[in-house]
Protein backbone atom coordinates (compact mmCIF):
# COMPACT_ATOMS: atom_id res chain seq x y z
CA UNK A 1 0.00 0.00 0.00
CA UNK A 2 2.80 2.42 0.98
CA UNK A 3 4.68 1.57 -2.21
CA UNK A 4 1.55 2.18 -4.28
CA UNK A 5 1.01 5.61 -2.66
CA UNK A 6 4.67 6.46 -3.23
CA UNK A 7 4.46 5.47 -6.89
CA UNK A 8 1.35 7.62 -7.36
CA UNK A 9 3.06 10.57 -5.71
CA UNK A 10 6.16 10.18 -7.86
CA UNK A 11 4.00 9.90 -10.97
CA UNK A 12 2.19 13.13 -10.06
CA UNK A 13 5.52 14.89 -9.54
CA UNK A 14 6.70 13.63 -12.93
CA UNK A 15 3.52 14.90 -14.63
CA UNK A 16 3.89 18.32 -12.98
CA UNK A 17 7.54 18.62 -14.00
CA UNK A 18 6.71 17.62 -17.56
CA UNK A 19 3.95 20.23 -17.79
CA UNK A 20 6.13 23.01 -16.41
CA UNK A 21 9.02 21.99 -18.65
CA UNK A 22 6.79 21.87 -21.73
CA UNK A 23 5.22 25.26 -20.98
CA UNK A 24 8.63 26.84 -20.50
CA UNK A 25 10.07 25.43 -23.70
CA UNK A 26 7.01 26.29 -25.76
CA UNK A 27 6.99 29.84 -24.39
CA UNK A 28 10.57 30.38 -25.49
CA UNK A 29 10.03 28.68 -28.84
CA UNK A 30 7.15 31.00 -29.77
CA UNK A 31 9.54 33.93 -29.87
CA UNK A 32 11.98 32.43 -32.31
CA UNK A 33 12.10 34.60 -35.44
CA UNK A 34 11.94 31.71 -37.88
CA UNK A 35 8.68 30.35 -36.44
CA UNK A 36 6.62 32.92 -38.33
CA UNK A 37 4.98 31.66 -41.52
CA UNK A 38 7.69 29.64 -43.31
CA UNK A 39 7.28 29.69 -47.09
CA UNK A 40 6.07 26.42 -48.58
CA UNK A 41 7.16 24.14 -50.03
CA UNK A 42 10.20 24.26 -47.78
CA UNK A 43 13.46 25.35 -49.35
CA UNK A 44 16.05 23.03 -47.79
CA UNK A 45 19.72 22.39 -48.48
CA UNK A 46 20.61 19.32 -50.56
CA UNK A 47 21.78 17.53 -47.43
CA UNK A 48 19.28 18.52 -44.71
CA UNK A 49 19.10 16.85 -41.32
CA UNK A 50 15.58 15.49 -40.86
CA UNK A 51 14.40 14.07 -37.54
CA UNK A 52 11.31 11.87 -37.16
CA UNK A 53 9.49 11.53 -33.83
CA UNK A 54 8.00 8.03 -33.60
CA UNK A 55 8.34 7.12 -29.92
CA UNK A 56 5.19 4.98 -29.61
CA UNK A 57 4.59 1.45 -30.94
CA UNK A 58 5.96 -0.92 -33.54
CA UNK A 59 2.85 -0.83 -35.72
CA UNK A 60 3.00 2.99 -35.80
CA UNK A 61 6.60 2.87 -36.99
CA UNK A 62 5.80 0.35 -39.74
CA UNK A 63 2.91 2.36 -41.20
CA UNK A 64 5.16 5.46 -41.23
CA UNK A 65 7.64 3.92 -43.68
CA UNK A 66 5.99 5.36 -46.84
CA UNK A 67 6.88 8.82 -45.51
CA UNK A 68 10.50 7.79 -44.98
CA UNK A 69 10.68 6.40 -48.52
CA UNK A 70 9.26 9.52 -50.17
CA UNK A 71 11.56 11.90 -48.29
CA UNK A 72 14.57 9.71 -49.05
CA UNK A 73 13.65 9.87 -52.75
CA UNK A 74 13.50 13.67 -52.62
CA UNK A 75 16.55 14.16 -50.39
CA UNK A 76 18.90 11.23 -51.08
CA UNK A 77 21.79 13.11 -49.44
CA UNK A 78 19.85 13.97 -46.28
CA UNK A 79 20.86 12.76 -42.86
CA UNK A 80 17.82 11.07 -41.33
CA UNK A 81 17.41 10.56 -37.60
CA UNK A 82 14.67 8.43 -36.06
CA UNK A 83 13.71 9.01 -32.44
CA UNK A 84 12.15 5.78 -31.20
CA UNK A 85 10.86 4.64 -27.82
CA UNK A 86 11.78 1.55 -25.84
CA UNK A 87 8.57 -0.13 -27.04
CA UNK A 88 9.39 0.14 -30.74
CA UNK A 89 13.17 0.33 -30.99
CA UNK A 90 13.11 -3.18 -32.47
CA UNK A 91 12.07 -1.65 -35.80
CA UNK A 92 15.54 -0.11 -36.23
CA UNK A 93 16.99 -3.13 -38.06
CA UNK A 94 14.09 -3.16 -40.54
CA UNK A 95 13.93 0.52 -41.51
CA UNK A 96 14.04 0.89 -45.31
CA UNK A 97 16.32 3.97 -45.42
CA UNK A 98 19.73 4.81 -43.91
CA UNK A 99 18.82 6.26 -40.54
CA UNK A 100 20.54 7.22 -37.30
CA UNK A 101 18.64 5.84 -34.31
CA UNK A 102 18.07 7.71 -31.05
CA UNK A 103 16.10 6.15 -28.18
CA UNK A 104 13.79 8.00 -25.80
CA UNK A 105 13.99 6.05 -22.52
CA UNK A 106 11.63 8.02 -20.23
CA UNK A 107 14.60 8.49 -17.91
CA UNK A 108 14.95 12.24 -17.16
CA UNK A 109 18.74 12.52 -16.92
CA UNK A 110 19.51 10.31 -19.93
CA UNK A 111 16.79 11.93 -22.03
CA UNK A 112 17.85 15.48 -21.17
CA UNK A 113 21.38 14.64 -22.26
CA UNK A 114 20.08 13.10 -25.50
CA UNK A 115 17.90 16.14 -26.24
CA UNK A 116 20.72 18.55 -25.47
CA UNK A 117 22.91 16.79 -28.05
CA UNK A 118 20.16 16.89 -30.67
CA UNK A 119 19.53 20.57 -30.04
CA UNK A 120 23.22 21.36 -30.59
CA UNK A 121 23.09 19.66 -33.99
CA UNK A 122 20.70 22.34 -35.28
CA UNK A 123 18.18 19.98 -36.91
CA UNK A 124 16.72 21.38 -40.14
CA UNK A 125 13.32 19.66 -39.92
CA UNK A 126 11.54 17.81 -37.13
CA UNK A 127 8.49 15.75 -38.13
CA UNK A 128 6.08 14.55 -35.44
CA UNK A 129 4.38 11.47 -36.85
CA UNK A 130 1.72 11.30 -34.13
CA UNK A 131 -1.85 12.15 -35.12
CA UNK A 132 -2.92 12.21 -31.47
CA UNK A 133 -1.97 15.08 -29.15
CA UNK A 134 1.18 14.08 -27.31
CA UNK A 135 2.74 15.87 -24.35
CA UNK A 136 5.91 13.89 -24.97
CA UNK A 137 6.08 15.06 -28.59
CA UNK A 138 5.58 18.65 -27.45
CA UNK A 139 8.43 18.36 -24.98
CA UNK A 140 10.70 16.75 -27.56
CA UNK A 141 9.90 19.28 -30.27
CA UNK A 142 10.44 22.24 -27.97
CA UNK A 143 13.65 20.83 -26.47
CA UNK A 144 15.21 19.95 -29.85
CA UNK A 145 14.20 23.31 -31.34
CA UNK A 146 14.57 22.39 -35.02
CA UNK A 147 14.52 25.15 -37.62
CA UNK A 148 11.21 23.79 -38.88
CA UNK A 149 8.90 21.56 -36.86
CA UNK A 150 5.98 19.89 -38.66
CA UNK A 151 2.94 18.27 -37.10
CA UNK A 152 -0.71 17.49 -37.66
CA UNK A 153 -3.32 20.00 -36.48
CA UNK A 154 -4.43 18.92 -33.02
CA UNK A 155 -4.48 20.09 -29.41
CA UNK A 156 -0.71 20.59 -29.22
CA UNK A 157 -0.37 22.41 -32.58
CA UNK A 158 1.47 25.27 -30.88
CA UNK A 159 4.45 22.90 -30.68
CA UNK A 160 5.02 23.24 -34.45
CA UNK A 161 5.70 26.13 -36.79
CA UNK A 162 4.14 24.22 -39.69
CA UNK A 163 0.91 22.24 -39.41
CA UNK A 164 -1.00 20.08 -41.86
CA UNK A 165 -4.73 19.25 -41.70
CA UNK A 166 -6.01 16.35 -39.65
CA UNK A 167 -8.12 14.58 -42.26
CA UNK A 168 -11.25 12.70 -41.23
CA UNK A 169 -10.09 10.01 -38.79
CA UNK A 170 -13.20 7.90 -39.37
CA UNK A 171 -12.91 7.93 -43.15
CA UNK A 172 -9.17 7.73 -43.75
CA UNK A 173 -6.62 5.09 -42.77
CA UNK A 174 -3.90 6.20 -40.34
CA UNK A 175 -1.30 5.78 -43.11
CA UNK A 176 -3.16 8.31 -45.27
CA UNK A 177 -3.67 10.72 -42.38
CA UNK A 178 0.01 10.99 -41.54
CA UNK A 179 0.92 11.19 -45.25
CA UNK A 180 -0.36 14.79 -45.02
CA UNK A 181 3.00 15.52 -43.38
CA UNK A 182 4.61 15.31 -46.83
CA UNK A 183 2.80 18.40 -48.13
CA UNK A 184 5.26 20.97 -46.74
CA UNK A 185 7.95 19.28 -48.85
CA UNK A 186 5.91 19.67 -52.03
CA UNK A 187 4.97 15.97 -52.12
CA UNK A 188 1.34 15.11 -52.91
CA UNK A 189 0.12 12.45 -50.43
CA UNK A 190 -2.49 11.32 -52.96
CA UNK A 191 0.27 10.25 -55.35
CA UNK A 192 2.26 7.90 -53.12
CA UNK A 193 1.95 4.25 -52.17
CA UNK A 194 0.73 3.82 -48.60
CA UNK A 195 1.86 0.21 -48.38
CA UNK A 196 4.57 -0.22 -45.72
CA UNK A 197 8.11 -0.95 -46.90
CA UNK A 198 10.72 -2.70 -44.78
CA UNK A 199 14.15 -4.16 -45.40
CA UNK A 200 14.06 -7.52 -47.08
CA UNK A 201 14.68 -10.54 -44.88
CA UNK A 202 16.38 -13.56 -46.51
CA UNK A 203 13.59 -15.97 -45.60
CA UNK A 204 11.39 -17.83 -48.07
CA UNK A 205 7.69 -18.48 -47.60
CA UNK A 206 6.92 -22.08 -46.70
CA UNK A 207 4.04 -23.49 -48.70
CA UNK A 208 1.22 -24.64 -46.45
CA UNK A 209 2.48 -22.83 -43.34
CA UNK A 210 -0.07 -20.68 -41.53
CA UNK A 211 0.98 -18.38 -38.72
CA UNK A 212 -1.36 -17.88 -35.74
CA UNK A 213 -0.35 -14.84 -33.66
CA UNK A 214 -1.54 -15.06 -30.04
CA UNK A 215 0.13 -11.97 -28.53
CA UNK A 216 -1.21 -8.42 -28.70
CA UNK A 217 -0.47 -5.05 -27.15
CA UNK A 218 -3.78 -4.66 -25.27
CA UNK A 219 -5.81 -6.93 -23.00
CA UNK A 220 -9.00 -6.63 -25.06
CA UNK A 221 -7.13 -7.97 -28.11
CA UNK A 222 -6.20 -11.32 -26.61
CA UNK A 223 -8.01 -14.44 -27.79
CA UNK A 224 -8.57 -17.15 -25.17
CA UNK A 225 -6.36 -20.25 -25.06
CA UNK A 226 -9.40 -22.46 -25.71
CA UNK A 227 -10.42 -20.49 -28.81
CA UNK A 228 -6.87 -20.32 -30.18
CA UNK A 229 -6.56 -24.09 -29.79
CA UNK A 230 -9.88 -24.59 -31.60
CA UNK A 231 -8.76 -22.23 -34.39
CA UNK A 232 -5.48 -24.14 -34.83
CA UNK A 233 -7.29 -27.49 -34.97
CA UNK A 234 -9.92 -26.10 -37.34
CA UNK A 235 -7.20 -24.91 -39.72
CA UNK A 236 -5.63 -28.36 -39.91
CA UNK A 237 -8.90 -30.31 -39.97
CA UNK A 238 -10.29 -28.03 -42.69
CA UNK A 239 -7.24 -28.56 -44.89
CA UNK A 240 -6.39 -24.82 -44.94
CA UNK A 241 -2.75 -25.49 -44.05
CA UNK A 242 -0.36 -28.38 -43.61
CA UNK A 243 1.33 -26.68 -40.65
CA UNK A 244 0.31 -24.07 -38.07
CA UNK A 245 2.99 -22.20 -36.16
CA UNK A 246 2.03 -20.34 -33.00
CA UNK A 247 3.70 -16.92 -32.98
CA UNK A 248 4.02 -15.23 -29.58
CA UNK A 249 5.89 -12.76 -27.42
CA UNK A 250 8.08 -14.48 -24.79
CA UNK A 251 5.82 -13.10 -22.02
CA UNK A 252 3.04 -15.29 -23.46
CA UNK A 253 5.06 -18.50 -23.52
CA UNK A 254 2.82 -20.15 -20.92
CA UNK A 255 -0.28 -19.42 -23.02
CA UNK A 256 1.45 -20.80 -26.10
CA UNK A 257 2.33 -24.01 -24.24
CA UNK A 258 -1.29 -24.38 -23.11
CA UNK A 259 -2.50 -24.10 -26.69
CA UNK A 260 -0.11 -26.85 -27.77
CA UNK A 261 -1.25 -29.07 -24.88
CA UNK A 262 -4.88 -28.70 -25.99
CA UNK A 263 -4.21 -29.54 -29.65
CA UNK A 264 -1.84 -32.54 -29.37
CA UNK A 265 -1.18 -32.46 -33.12
CA UNK A 266 2.44 -32.44 -34.37
CA UNK A 267 1.39 -30.23 -37.26
CA UNK A 268 0.64 -27.48 -34.74
CA UNK A 269 3.90 -26.22 -33.26
CA UNK A 270 5.46 -23.24 -31.52
CA UNK A 271 7.68 -20.78 -33.32
CA UNK A 272 11.00 -20.32 -31.50
CA UNK A 273 10.61 -17.78 -28.69
CA UNK A 274 12.41 -14.53 -29.49
CA UNK A 275 12.82 -11.02 -28.10
CA UNK A 276 14.15 -9.86 -31.47
CA UNK A 277 11.61 -8.06 -33.64
CA UNK A 278 13.78 -8.82 -36.67
CA UNK A 279 13.55 -12.56 -35.94
CA UNK A 280 9.81 -12.25 -35.28
CA UNK A 281 9.40 -10.54 -38.67
CA UNK A 282 11.35 -13.40 -40.27
CA UNK A 283 8.93 -15.88 -38.67
CA UNK A 284 5.99 -13.92 -40.09
CA UNK A 285 7.59 -13.78 -43.52
CA UNK A 286 7.95 -17.57 -43.61
CA UNK A 287 4.14 -17.99 -43.55
CA UNK A 288 1.82 -18.24 -46.54
CA UNK A 289 -1.10 -16.80 -44.52
CA UNK A 290 -1.27 -15.19 -41.06
CA UNK A 291 -4.08 -14.77 -38.52
CA UNK A 292 -3.43 -12.01 -36.00
CA UNK A 293 -5.04 -9.75 -33.37
CA UNK A 294 -1.83 -7.69 -33.27
CA UNK A 295 -1.54 -4.71 -35.62
CA UNK A 296 2.26 -4.82 -35.85
CA UNK A 297 1.95 -8.34 -37.30
CA UNK A 298 -0.77 -7.14 -39.71
CA UNK A 299 1.53 -4.38 -40.98
CA UNK A 300 4.45 -6.81 -41.29
CA UNK A 301 2.15 -8.87 -43.53
CA UNK A 302 1.46 -5.76 -45.62
CA UNK A 303 5.18 -5.10 -46.02
CA UNK A 304 6.07 -8.69 -46.94
CA UNK A 305 3.08 -9.48 -49.13
CA UNK A 306 1.34 -12.02 -46.89
CA UNK A 307 -2.45 -12.48 -46.96
CA UNK A 308 -3.80 -11.92 -43.47
CA UNK A 309 -6.91 -12.34 -41.36
CA UNK A 310 -7.10 -9.51 -38.83
CA UNK A 311 -8.89 -9.97 -35.51
CA UNK A 312 -10.11 -6.69 -34.02
CA UNK A 313 -11.76 -5.50 -30.85
CA UNK A 314 -14.18 -2.65 -31.62
CA UNK A 315 -12.58 0.68 -32.50
CA UNK A 316 -14.21 3.96 -31.46
CA UNK A 317 -16.59 5.04 -34.26
CA UNK A 318 -14.47 8.13 -34.96
CA UNK A 319 -11.44 5.99 -35.89
CA UNK A 320 -10.70 4.06 -39.08
CA UNK A 321 -9.53 0.49 -38.48
CA UNK A 322 -5.82 -0.11 -38.93
CA UNK A 323 -6.35 -2.56 -41.78
CA UNK A 324 -3.56 -4.11 -43.87
CA UNK A 325 -2.59 -2.27 -47.06
CA UNK A 326 -1.68 -3.84 -50.38
CA UNK A 327 -2.42 -7.49 -49.56
CA UNK A 328 -5.56 -9.66 -49.60
CA UNK A 329 -7.17 -9.65 -46.18
CA UNK A 330 -10.27 -10.44 -44.17
CA UNK A 331 -11.23 -8.85 -40.87
CA UNK A 332 -13.36 -9.85 -37.90
CA UNK A 333 -14.62 -7.34 -35.32
CA UNK A 334 -15.45 -9.14 -32.09
CA UNK A 335 -17.59 -7.22 -29.60
CA UNK A 336 -17.01 -6.26 -26.86
CA UNK A 337 -13.58 -7.92 -26.98
CA UNK A 338 -11.76 -10.84 -28.57
CA UNK A 339 -12.41 -12.92 -25.45
CA UNK A 340 -15.83 -13.74 -26.97
CA UNK A 341 -14.47 -14.62 -30.41
CA UNK A 342 -15.74 -17.95 -31.78
CA UNK A 343 -13.35 -20.25 -33.60
CA UNK A 344 -16.02 -21.12 -36.18
CA UNK A 345 -16.21 -17.47 -37.18
CA UNK A 346 -12.45 -17.37 -37.73
CA UNK A 347 -12.51 -20.52 -39.85
CA UNK A 348 -15.36 -19.12 -41.97
CA UNK A 349 -13.40 -15.92 -42.67
CA UNK A 350 -10.24 -17.92 -43.31
CA UNK A 351 -12.14 -19.84 -45.98
CA UNK A 352 -13.09 -16.51 -47.61
CA UNK A 353 -9.47 -15.35 -47.49
CA UNK A 354 -8.21 -18.57 -49.08
CA UNK A 355 -10.72 -18.12 -51.89
CA UNK A 356 -9.37 -14.60 -52.43
CA UNK A 357 -5.76 -15.69 -52.65
CA UNK A 358 -6.23 -18.88 -54.70
CA UNK A 359 -5.76 -17.06 -58.03
CA UNK A 360 -2.59 -15.42 -56.70
CA UNK A 361 -1.21 -18.70 -55.36
CA UNK A 362 -2.07 -20.47 -58.63
CA UNK A 363 -0.24 -17.79 -60.62
CA UNK A 364 2.83 -18.07 -58.37
CA UNK A 365 2.82 -21.87 -58.69
CA UNK A 366 2.42 -21.86 -62.48
CA UNK A 367 5.41 -19.55 -62.93
CA UNK A 368 7.81 -21.70 -60.87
Amino acid sequence: MKESKLNKALKQVEITIRRVFMSSLQFRSRFRKDRAHPSLPLQLPKNPTILFLRQDRLGDAIISTPIFIELYKKYPNAHFIMLLGENNQGIADLLPIPCEIVIYHKQPLADMNMLRKLRKRKIDVLIDLMDNPSTTSSILAAAISARYSIGIEKANSSSYNITVPLVDRAKFHIARRIAELLKPFGIDPEGISLRPTLKDIPVNKIDGRLGLVISAGAANRHVSVKTNAEIAKGIIDGGFASEVIILFHPKDRKLADEIISKTTDPRIKLAPATDSFFEYAAQIKSCSIVISPDTSALHLCSAYGIPVLGLYAPFPPELHYWTPIGVPYEMIISEPSLELLEASNVIEHLKKLVEKVKPVLHEMTSTK
